[in-house]
């Protein structure tokens, strides 16, 4: 098998999908690094807005693209539309227990480096819950809708998935 037959598609679900979560990626990368530097304030802000993103892409997801790819048949091992679902419910649950750990930490208190050297596994786990979520939906999902549906209505999932609601 050649290198582009063992790719994924890169039609234009998944082209978009993965701009969405390259953002993500960076959006948190930049909450880690404001957590290192003990700026918790401008931590949770940014986490804020990462989380409005990530809940807003999930949700259109779960109401589009996941639902259209349910409605598919012969799923490959591994990628079933139930383990989609979990991802999403693995997502939310590692974004609940970030946001809970940045609620608790004390700007500018004398164990502040303690309080954030504790909480930094999580944000690393949802780093890596992003990565596998990503990497199942780039190489299963988008690509066999790119490649099964019509025209028309990838260019409505497409649209939906960039809108603001979506990315």
């Amino acid at each position: 098998m050649s290198e582009e037959e063992d790719s994924p598609s890169t039609g234009p679900l998944t082209q978009a999908n993965e701009a969405i979560h390259e953002r993500q990626e960076e959006a948190l990368l930049s909450v880690i690094e404001r957590l290192t530097a003990l700026d918790f304030t401008g931590a949770r802000v940014e986490f804020t807005r990462l989380t409005e993103e990530m809940v807003a892409h999930l949700a259109v997801e779960d109401e589009t693209t996941h639902r259209r790819y349910a409605a598919l048949t012969n799923h490959p091992r591994g990628a079933a539309p139930e383990l989609f679902d979990a991802d999403h419910v693995s997502h939310a649950k590692v974004i609940s227990a970030c946001e809970e750990a940045l609620a608790g930490l004390t700007e500018g208190g004398p164990d502040g480096r303690r309080e954030m050297v504790l909480v930094l596994p999580l944000f690393f786990r949802l780093r890596n819950v992003l990565e596998h979520h990503t990497l199942r939906e780039q190489r299963f999902l988008y690509p066999r809708l790119d490649a099964e549906l019509d025209p028309e209505e990838l260019l409505r999932l497409t649209r939906s998935l960039n809108s603001p609601a979506g990315s």
